[in-house]
């Protein structure tokens, strides 16, 4: 799991440089981005996760958080990574309504699939 992270983080970074893995430091910076890996199933020799990209504003205006959602939307679409132990592609799944209830934030939540393969493991 540690290889994942540290293989997606950088890909997450090209399109917004505040990125997170699950919780924001204490002093929290606006707009900033947080992801999770919450869920996965094996389908064969392929492990699927549920990618979750969250994008957090506190200005009234939205323009921003549009902005930066459609980045990661677009951005991490068929996007690919390939190295000597893992490999994974990314597929867009869902884009979910605001779920915050603090008035004061505005958030965006994007849903991606995460197709990994552990090359280590493969018969080949």
């Amino acid at each position: 799991m540690i290889e994942l992270r540290n293989a997606l983080k950088p890909l997450l970074t090209l399109h917004y440089p505040k990125v997170y893995y699950q919780k924001v430091p204490d002093i929290i910076i606006y707009p900033h981005v947080v992801y999770d890996l919450p869920t996965s199933f094996v389908d064969e020799d392929i492990e699927v996760f549920n990618l979750d990209v969250d994008i957090y504003d506190n200005n009234l205006d939205t323009t921003s958080i549009e902005e930066i959602s459609d980045k990661f939307w677009r951005g991490l679409d068929k996007a690919r990574y390939l190295d000597e132990n893992i490999q994974f592609t990314i597929y867009r799944e869902n884009r979910l309504p605001p779920i915050n209830t603090d008035t004061n934030i505005n958030q965006r939540k994007l849903i991606f699939q995460l197709r990994y393969f552990d090359r280590r493991s493969s018969n080949v």
